[in-house]
């Protein structure tokens, strides 16, 4: 599938998500309704990389419990929301998981296709995705959209009912250690130390149905249609990708968030690309061994450290990035740079929330999901 034909196939998903918006508002609302009867969220591993993605994000709940900061967690109470993404394919691992789940009081709620789900009676509410698709990464981002969606509508659920949820604070802002760290409940006695879901006193003006869902859309809209405008750009990346690969050379990967590389669900020796640990800071993302014909693709989350990128260019490496602060004057041309515009929005976190000290919704994985199957499908 060619790059265009496979980000045309993402925007017609984009319709069908943003019209399937008013069922994802009510499944917002009737999480919403188990938390502010008291009920805890967790996000059990049935896919493993959506601990990561809805743990411990900018613009995500603090208040989790089993999510990657927390440790496991055993549901006590009817009111507690399990939230999931379901697996594509239902191995034994993931069957085990989901027999202890469904074993628990939870409510369960689901983001992908419940109909090979075992136990399916035991869930209450989920999002049913898009005809299958035989292109890489559109069931992902599929996934990645729909859920926090769903997110972002239970947000603004509780806020109709006079409550706010905790959200963290990207730690890339100023202040953002500590005023994050003032939500946790702190003693001497134990840890890990719980965020409560809720402020105990945080009024926010309500956010009405279908607001939060609407404006994330238009971002990502947005970010789709700048990549659709960069096929030549996408065309050259892929040109490099394909010479080091002719030539015996290295093609090494970095995109700065949660959920990759688990996101692929694919076995390691599968992955196209050489994935390197999520590492903002260039110099150290990439290889010490790389060199000339070699390609470090990096999806940045920081701003751009022009020494960094000019270091890298001068060992002949071949080097592909992005970053959401945008490209610096001071970073000129250089016939091994290639710059990915990916504008979402610094601090990663989209919506705005009036009378709040944060954006919600992250949204580094959407976009980079997007860009890197668009790059792939022209390798």
């Amino acid at each position: 599938m060619h790059s265009e034909t496979f980000l045309q196939t993402i925007s017609s998903r984009i319709d069908r998500i943003e019209r399937d918006l008013p069922q994802l508002a009510g499944m917002g609302e009737q999480m919403a309704e188990h938390l502010l009867a008291g009920g805890k969220i967790f996000a059990p591993p049935i896919a493993p990389w959506w601990v990561s993605e809805f743990s411990g994000r900018a613009g995500g709940l603090m208040g989790i419990h089993g999510g990657d900061h927390t440790g496991p967690y055993e549901a006590k109470s009817e009111h507690d929301v399990a939230y999931v993404a379901l697996p594509a394919k239902w191995d034994d691992a993931a069957q085990a998981k989901w027999k202890k789940l469904s074993a628990g009081p939870a409510r369960i709620f689901a983001i992908g296709d419940a109909g090979a789900t075992p136990q399916r009676d035991r869930i209450e509410a989920f999002t049913t995705l898009g005809e299958r698709s035989d292109a890489p990464g559109v069931r992902a981002l599929e996934q990645l959209v729909r859920g926090w969606l769903v997110t972002g509508e239970m947000i603004a659920a509780c806020t109709r009912a006079g409550r706010m949820p905790h959200i963290w604070m990207s730690v890339w802002l100023e202040g953002a250690l500590v005023r994050n760290a003032s939500f946790h409940k702190h003693d001497n006695l134990r840890e890990p130390w719980p965020v409560p879901v809720f402020h105990e006193r945080v009024y926010v003006p309500p956010l009405e149905a279908m607001r939060v869902g609407r404006e994330f859309l238009g971002e990502l809209r947005k970010i789709h249609g700048r990549l659709m405008e960069q096929q030549a750009r996408l065309a050259q990346a892929a040109t490099w990708i394909q010479e080091a690969k002719r030539d015996s050379r290295h093609v090494s990967m970095v995109a700065v968030g949660h959920c990759y590389p688990e996101i692929l669900e694919t076995p390691q020796g599968d992955w196209p690309v050489k994935w390197c640990k999520s590492v903002s800071h260039v110099a150290r993302a990439h290889p010490a061994e790389l060199g000339a014909g070699d390609v470090a693709i990096h999806f940045g989350y920081s701003p751009v450290d022009v020494e960094d990128v000019q270091s890298l260019l001068a060992r002949g490496i071949k080097f592909v990035y992005s970053s959401p602060y945008g490209r610096p004057a001071a970073l000129k041309d250089h016939a091994n740079l290639l710059w990915l515009d990916l504008p979402w929005r610094p601090a990663d976190a989209t919506v705005d929330v009036p009378g709040y000290s944060v954006r919600i919704l992250p949204m580094s994985s959407s976009a980079h999901t997007m860009a890197y199957f668009a790059l792939l499908e022209r390798s």
